[in-house]
Order: C-alpha cells, then sequence, then structure tokens
C-alpha cells in the first residue's frame, strides 16, 4: 500500500478548540483508500522542521510538505531569506522525486486580530518563494492562497481565529492535496 505522510504545521493538523485533530489525515485516507500518516507540527516553522526530521519514514513513497505560514507571521516567524533556504534544504532532505510542496495559507483577510501578522506583500512574498522552490526541484506545488482567494462569504471558511479552517474550509485543503497526490501518483 502506498505510504503518505503528510509534514507541516497546524492547518495539517487539523488543528480546532486548541487541540489538533485527525481530520485532515483522516479525509485524505478516506478519499485516496491510502496509508496517510501525520507528523505535522503545530506552530512550527521550517526551523522546527528541519529538527524534525528525523519524525518522517524513509520507506515513505510521498510526502506533502506543508510550511511557510508560520514562517510568514511578522511576529513569530522568519525572514524571508531564511524561509528560502530552509526550505530548499527539506525538499533535498526529503528527495524531490517523492514531494509534493504546498504554499503557505492566507489568513481570513475579515480578521484584523489575525491579518496584523501577515501583510498581503509578505504573504505573497512567501509564496512565490515556495513556488519557486517547487519549480526548481521539479515538484508540484499547490498554491493555497489561490484556493481561497476567490471564495464567497471567505470568513465561513475560518474558525473564528481567522487562520485555522472550518470544516468547508478543511475540506477544501484535503481535496487540493488529494488532487495533487492523485496527479503526482498518475491516478
Amino acid at each position: 500500500m502506498t505510504k503518505i505522510i503528510l509534514f507541516g504545521d497546524s492547518l495539517f493538523n487539523g488543528y480546532r478548540n486548541g487541540h489538533d485533530t485527525d481530520l485532515i489525515t483522516t479525509g485524505i485516507r478516506q478519499l485516496t483508500q491510502m496509508d496517510v500518516q501525520n507528523r505535522s507540527l503545530s506552530g512550527a516553522t521550517t526551523v522546527e522542521a528541519l529538527d524534525f526530521l528525523d519524525r518522517i519514514d524513509q520507506d515513505a513513497d510521498l510526502i506533502v510538505l506543508e510550511y511557510g505560514t508560520n514562517d510568514a507571521a511578522t511576529d513569530w516567524g522568519i525572514k524571508l531569506e531564511a524561509y528560502e533556504k530552509n526550505l530548499n534544504l527539506l525538499v533535498e532532505k526529503l528527495r524531490p522525486e517523492r514531494l509534493i510542496l504546498l504554499g503557505p495559507a492566507a489568513p481570513d483577510p475579515h480578521n484584523p486580530e489575525i491579518t496584523q501578522y501577515y501583510g498581503s506583500k509578505r504573504l505573497k512574498a512567501y509564496n512565490q518563494v515556495a513556488k519557486k522552490c517547487a519549480q526548481d526541484h521539479g515538484i508540484p506545488f499547490v498554491n493555497l492562497v489561490a484556493a481561497f482567494a476567490n471564495l464567497q462569504n471567505i470568513s465561513s471558511y475560518y474558525l473564528e481565529d481567522g487562520q485555522h479552517l472550518t470544516d468547508k474550509g478543511n475540506k477544501i485543503l484535503i481535496d487540493v492535496v488529494v488532487n495533487a497526490i492523485k496527479a503526482k501518483l498518475a491516478l
């Protein structure tokens, strides 16, 4: 059975009500009928991801890498140059031929409590770095900013914190990841 590892932050952990859940893992597992394991770290940046590479099974067939949202935050994130270096290092260490890369996620644009930490120019720059990293390494790129950009009643896709997703938002995340997995594995 194909083994897929999800390696990202709280978005992949289906974070809600102060706790990680298995919503994303279960959703992807059900739609792919594959062995999906989650090694994500809520609140993490690419700095922590590099520290936790030993959590990734070396025999994984496919790794879906989702880091950048926390990296892009003004208060707790890291500089763009460090993100670029770390992301490229992660891709090289995890082996590009078995990767799918997701760009950072945008917060609810109508929630000033969270948008104060993510300027649109800053988020766009981090997203461009992720896209370029994927292109440079020849790996599929999933643009989460674009996936959520044109939704009607966009706030209904986010929890009250403006960063984590409701069931509707998680469905979009699951669908774009499953589509990328199927395309990568030519299913």
